[in-house]
């Protein structure tokens, strides 16, 4: 009996032991797979995106499709979508019905009119029926919007946007309020939406079109410029400008012309005739030719520092005052009623005096005219002149003076008279 018990215990230790051995077994190779399946995951995960096109198999049979594809064309009454395969590059009609899964990018649910030709899409579909099990708006694209200056070069196939080139293909799709146009149609002035995949643009959506500014009767501003907002160009003989739908500013302006100001609204692919000549002027360019230079100007109290050229001021009345050292300050009303006013205004130097205080009670004249008895004062112009004094019983004294032309009297102190002898003082 011991030695069966013993046996029986042998056995069962034996058993404890495989069992032990058989879970360290299934635990290190549960272990060793998810390790393996991990590493998978990862590397497939890292793993450029080659193409987005998997077959899987379904429960009952079929096989579906994945593939990223571009919106070419939506039929909402047949309820068929036609799209483009951008890796694959084939094109594919999908069936739509209402229980198929339509979302954006945030995975909000869509309704099938939702979607828009030029739309870039993930699927998922039967390839067998073409039905699609969903759709949604993808996020593994790119999008630039309110773009303009875009730059196309149909011969190279590329499409440039500020200092970045991308390339296109023969199914770049082009629309404008859901509608296909021609690329050729597009304008640098335009704003349009783009959308791509890598280094390749697939659509662009025109958000906002051009139309066209025409200018007539415009003859004397030839030379001059036309601004629409911050658009610039020269007026020639026939001017017609390509400009943003939309409302517009408009400056027409040449030196010495009154500026034309305006605003218009300007339609998608219609002109806008500007008639110039029809036009009244509200403000008058006036030219200023004052002597002597170097004045100071001031319209209504408000300096102008440079005048050399004519000034744009409103049709009314102004005070005008010039100034300078050592002339009579210049005052008038300016009216501007006129286009184009030209004002000539010549100032006058401020009067010099000539002061003399003695000899007291002597005649004193310049250059032989009489002015008066010492002390006295009168206006005298800068320069050289002869200063005679004279009084009975005395000499006779002539003094050569030069009065500076400073704007300053001249002070002048001539020493007293020498008297002539008496017949009592005569030998």
């Amino acid at each position: 009996m011991e030695k069966k018990s013993k046996k029986m215990d042998i056995v069962t230790k034996m058993s404890i032991v495989g069992g032990l051995g058989l879970i360290c077994i299934l635990i290190l190779v549960s272990i060793i797979s998810f390790a393996i399946k991990d590493k998978t995951i990862k590397k497939n995960k890292d793993k450029p995106d080659e193409t987005l096109e998997t077959e899987v198999e379904s429960a009952e049979g079929a096989d579906f499709l994945r593939t990223l594809a571009l919106i070419k064309e939506v039929d909402t009454e047949k309820k068929e979508l036609t799209v483009l395969d951008i890796q694959q590059g084939k094109q594919v009609v999908l069936k739509v019905d209402g229980a198929v899964d339509i979302k954006d990018v945030y995975g909000t649910l869509l309704a099938f009119a939702q979607l828009k030709t030029g739309d870039i899409i993930e699927a998922k579909y039967d390839s067998k029926s073409l039905r699609p099990e969903m759709i949604q708006i993808t996020g593994q694209t790119w999008e630039k919007k309110n773009i303009q200056d875009l730059i196309y070069d149909k011969e190279n196939k590329t499409i440039q946007i500020g200092n970045d080139i991308y390339k296109y293909t023969d199914d770049l799709v082009t629309t404008f309020a859901g509608k296909i146009m021609d690329i050729d149609k597009l304008d640098p002035v335009d704003l349009v939406t783009v959308k791509g995949y890598k280094d390749t643009i697939w659509s662009i959506t025109l958000e906002k079109g051009h139309g066209f500014i025409v200018l007539k009767n415009h003859e004397k501003f030839i030379g001059g410029t036309i601004e629409i907002g911050k658009k610039t160009e020269d007026i020639k003989k026939d001017t017609k400008v390509t400009v943003l739908m939309g409302v517009q500013n408009i400056v027409v302006a040449k030196e010495g012309m009154v500026s034309f100001v305006t605003e218009v609204i300007v339609e998608e692919d219609k002109e806008v005739i500007i008639d110039i000549g029809s036009a009244q002027p509200t403000a008058g360019m006036v030219s200023f030719t004052i002597t002597p230079g170097d004045v100071q100007l001031f319209i209504n109290n408000v300096q102008y520092k440079d005048f050399s050229k004519p000034i744009n001021l409103e049709f009314g009345t102004y005070n005008l005052r010039i100034e300078k050292a050592n002339y009579v300050p210049w005052e008038s009303k300016l009216v501007v009623n006129q286009a184009f006013m030209p004002v000539e205004i010549n100032m006058n130097k401020k009067a010099q005096y000539i002061k003399v205080n003695s000899p007291v009670g002597c005649s004193m004249y310049i250059d032989d005219n009489y002015i008066g008895i010492i002390p006295v004062e009168a206006p005298i112009d800068p320069g050289a002149h002869t200063v005679t004094i004279r009084k009975d019983g005395y000499y006779s004294k002539m003094h050569s003076i030069q009065v500076e032309d400073n704007g300053q009297d001249a002070n002048f102190v001539f020493p007293e008279l020498i008297p002539m002898p008496t017949q009592t003082e005569t030998p």
